[in-house]
């Protein structure tokens, strides 16, 4: 089954939970994140795609065929849950062929364990059960039983969220290698950004049930289009104005945008994109060093002036330009940099993948 993915109109309440008129593509051969805080709905979703849960209206349509009232093993999707629900009483060889069991392949076992114990480094635990593995062993036991099946879909449940920060990256590094391998259309579900950056063709932000913006993760951070957005991805400097065209005045300062909007605005700016000097420099407005904060391969400069900004600059840059608090600092903003969005765009919006939320 080739692996186009379309949710059309799809709602579904779940206790006290809504998912609300969804609407969201995916294309063919994509690694897909679907992204947003816990209760947001991305499970839920998830499970409509498999077939675990049936919507109440709206449409499931999995290579342009409608499987909304198809059982899940029709649907010939693999699914890696959260918690990996590997069989305990059963060992890997056995959990690793256990979908074709179901789907009457036995004859095809032997050759797919071999190919996915090769592929994903499992082979010496073949003959081990699942209380007797790691975290990222589990892991890559369950994703080789869910490929196994030669799914035309895969759906995968926050599969590094219970690992450690250096096992996450690198299990995360080997599903997108096994991705680029294997063709296989992938839908990840994910609460974390930085994973998303690492992984994403294209993400879509869900809040509360309902469609917020999708776009590639750059265009997600770079420009987020609602309040919600700009928070989740950390844009930091989300600035409150009024537009007039391509100017936006932010109290007494006037930015320009590439961006025409008019009324009341918000304006983010990513701190990478706050460029800060130590020297008077054209373009650029003084503020003092208030704060400095180290991160990663970099520090963030907290700054007050004309208007509240973070800068982030590299060690290297860090340690040139001998930023201390106190200082005084000359920050400048490329035009493109300054991304614009409507004040009170929190309105989540349920388009088809390339619109967005404004």
């Amino acid at each position: 089954m080739p692996g186009m993915v379309h949710i059309e109109q799809l709602g579904v309440a779940v206790g006290e939970f809504r998912l609300r008129d969804l609407t969201l593509d995916t294309a063919e051969h994509e690694y897909f994140v679907v992204l947003g805080p816990t209760g947001a709905g991305k499970t839920v979703l998830l499970e409509c795609i498999a077939g675990l849960i049936r919507p109440d209206r709206g449409r499931v349509l999995l290579g342009g065929k409608d499987v909304t009232d198809l059982p899940p093993e029709q649907r010939r999707v693999g699914y890696l849950p959260q918690d990996y629900a590997l069989f305990p009483h059963l060992t890997v060889r056995e959990n690793l062929g256990f979908g074709l069991m179901v789907q009457k392949r036995q004859s095809e076992i032997p050759a797919k364990l071999e190919h996915y114990a090769s592929l994903l480094g499992i082979g010496h635990l073949l003959d081990r059960l699942p209380d007797r593995l790691s975290g990222g062993e589990k892991q890559r036991v369950a994703l080789g039983r869910a490929l196994a099946v030669d799914p035309g879909i895969m759906l995968l449940d926050e599969p590094l969220s219970a690992l450690d920060v250096a096992t996450r990256e690198r299990i995360g590094d080997e599903l997108r290698r096994i991705h680029d391998r294997t063709g296989i259309t992938t839908i990840h579900i994910s609460h974390n950004f930085a994973e998303t950056l690492r992984l994403a063709d294209r993400v879509a932000l869900v809040r509360d049930g309902q469609l917020v913006q999708v776009g590639t993760p750059e265009e997600i951070m770079r420009q987020p289009q609602s309040r919600f957005a700009a928070e989740f991805v950390r844009s930091e400097n989300i600035l409150a104005g009024v537009a007039a065209g391509t100017r936006i005045r932010v109290g007494e300062t006037v930015l320009t945008s590439t961006a025409s909007a008019t009324g009341p605005v918000c304006v983010t700016i990513r701190p990478d994109d706050v460029e800060a000097l130590t020297t008077a420099a054209a373009d650029a407005f003084r503020a003092t060093v208030v704060g400095i904060e180290a991160r990663g391969d970099g520090y963030a400069l907290h700054t007050q002036g004309v208007l509240p900004l973070t800068a982030f600059v590299s060690r290297s840059e860090y340690r040139r330009q001998q930023f201390e608090p106190g200082c005084s600092v000359w920050l400048r903003l490329p035009l493109a940099a300054v991304n614009v969005f409507a004040a009170g765009g929190d309105e989540p919006a349920n388009h088809p993948n390339g619109d967005q939320a404004a």
